[in-house]
């Protein structure tokens, strides 16, 4: 009689798992995203790697941009440090990378495949820089003289060229 009793004590206990799950996945909960703090670097440049480094070592994480919600407050956070008002191209290391598989992108943070299509226009496209270098890695770009396709955009670049870059905390 014992087992029976547990059955549905068990049943109810996956479902509430199963639903507390289901909204700990849930990338539209625009709350979360304001809950995050950022931190860009205006005043020098990093290659990928170093700006990842740079970024662990303060306890954040290089950012990720994963949905709309992600990227409206990233603008919405460059804008009011007026930062942007005063450029007209605006590049900064993302943690989207294909390093681990060509074509492949990947939320280095997250470890998460990238689903949100915000690439610029005809990217990615792994652009050759030299004899042996490719595009692996992503920056959000922004150009004020461009079509609107490129506001706020990714788009790949070598790995090794120096950005700025953004740092994030990711929510708990």
């Amino acid at each position: 009689m014992a087992r029976f009793g547990l059955l549905p004590v068990c049943a109810i206990v996956l479902s509430v798992l199963a639903q507390l799950s289901a909204q700990a996945n849930d990338d539209n909960t625009f709350a979360v995203f304001r809950q995050k703090s950022y931190y860009f670097s205006d005043s020098f440049k990093l290659n990928w790697f170093k700006a990842m480094e740079y970024c662990r070592k303060r306890g954040m994480f290089l950012l990720s941009v994963r949905n709309t919600q992600e990227r409206e407050a990233v603008i919405e956070y460059l804008g009011s440090s007026g930062y942007t008002s005063t450029r007209k191209t605006v590049m900064f290391w993302t943690s989207a990378n294909d390093l681990g598989e060509e074509g492949e992108f990947y939320w280095s943070t997250t470890g998460e495949h990238v689903t949100y299509s915000n690439w610029s226009p005809s990217e990615p496209n792994n652009a050759k820089v030299d004899d042996c270098t490719n595009e692996d890695c992503a920056v959000l770009e922004y150009w004020a003289d461009r079509v609107a396709g490129y506001n706020y955009t990714l788009d790949d670049r070598s790995c090794m060229r120096e950005y700025h870059f953004i740092c994030e905390t990711l929510p708990e």
